[in-house]
């Protein structure tokens, strides 16, 4: 169990150190190109940082453990809107953080609750059908996800939301390069801390749905975690945005990759008894961002003990459903 552990900790630690790493890149990189700090986010940000739970999902689809896949994919994106109330904490009264983005961002949340409709959707009905071994609905999810990066892309140059290279800015080369070295040093160090992880888990005994919902999926949410927290270093806001609510899109799209690799029919009709405790996770993630969107369109700037309040009632509910889905998830 030690080499577990150590390999644990030493797969976060380079995750962390590459994160807060590649929002720097990451803004140089818009800046030197023009494109806006919410498209960077939610397109180049979001996949890198997503791989994690790419693989995750994808290895529970192959190995015929298809409420891991799943729940790792919707556990994820609870964590990630839960990381927009500790970037409003990190803020230390200069929040609320939600009044600090462009409105922009209600779109591509409203894409990630449309996503997680149509998961919930195909869990709870199973329409009988296959299409090469696929449900329709893993089709219409990726069908969704590409409409819905389109709808981004018009509606970023539509807002003409471009940034521009400062004195002292980066070089697009060293931009690029160190973008490409974080890139890679957090995708493979997400394998390693994936099945250290999982080895873990395995270990201490805790439940399959609970790996999926909760551990793991907090794991593979780390290099969101520490991507958001290096640009919130450089009051890259849009982009902590952008990133999350992209990862959101983009962990959805990974239960049609998921069905993919499965290959013993539609893996939402296969969840089994596992299949309500996907249900709970999966709309608790709904509610999380339902609350953020609302959140960025009402724009309060009221404070609870130091934080805004919608990100006091973001954290409140988080803590709530991960306390629903230990209690549930847990074996006794």
């Amino acid at each position: 169990m030690t080499i577990h552990w150590i390999t644990f900790f030493l797969a976060s630690l380079a995750i962390i150190i590459a994160g807060v790493k590649l929002a720097s890149f990451g803004e140089a990189l818009g800046k030197r190109t023009g494109i806006g700090q919410g498209w960077i986010g939610l397109l180049f940000l979001a996949t890198i940082t997503s791989i994690p739970e790419l693989t995750t999902t994808v290895t529970g689809a192959t190995i015929n453990a298809p409420n891991i896949a799943v729940g790792n994919a919707l556990g994820s994106n609870m964590f990630n809107v839960a990381i927009v109330a500790v970037m409003d904490i990190l803020l230390l009264g200069r929040g609320p953080f939600l009044v600090k983005v462009r409105s922009y961002h209600m779109i591509s949340g409203g894409f990630a609750i449309l996503l997680t409709t149509l998961v919930i959707l195909g869990i709870a009905v199973d329409p009988g059908v296959e299409i090469l071994g696929l449900s329709p609905i893993s089709l219409i999810i990726l069908l969704t996800y590409l409409f819905g990066i389109f709808i981004l892309y018009r509606v970023e140059k539509r807002e003409g939301v471009t940034e521009l290279a400062e004195a002292g800015t980066m070089s697009l080369v060293r931009a690029v390069g160190g973008f490409l070295i974080c890139a890679a040093v957090i995708i493979t160090a997400g394998v390693f801390l994936i099945h250290a992880s999982k080895a873990i888990s395995v270990e201490t005994g805790l439940s399959a749905s609970f790996m999926g919902a909760i551990l793991v999926a907090v794991v593979t949410s780390l290099p969101e975690l520490s991507t958001s927290i290096g640009a919130l270093k450089i009051g890259a806001y849009d982009m902590i945005l952008g990133n999350l609510f992209g990862s959101n899109m983009f962990n959805i799209l990974t239960v049609f990759v998921a069905d993919v690799a499965f290959r013993r029919g539609a893996i939402l009709a296969r969840l089994g008894i596992g299949k309500d405790d996907q249900l709970i996770v999966a709309s608790l993630g709904i509610g999380l961002t339902a609350i953020a969107i609302i959140a960025i369109g009402y724009r309060s700037r009221r404070r609870v003990l130091g934080m805004g309040v919608d990100a006091a009632l973001l954290l409140t509910a988080y803590l709530l459903g991960t306390y629903l889905i230990i209690y549930r998830g847990i074996n006794i």
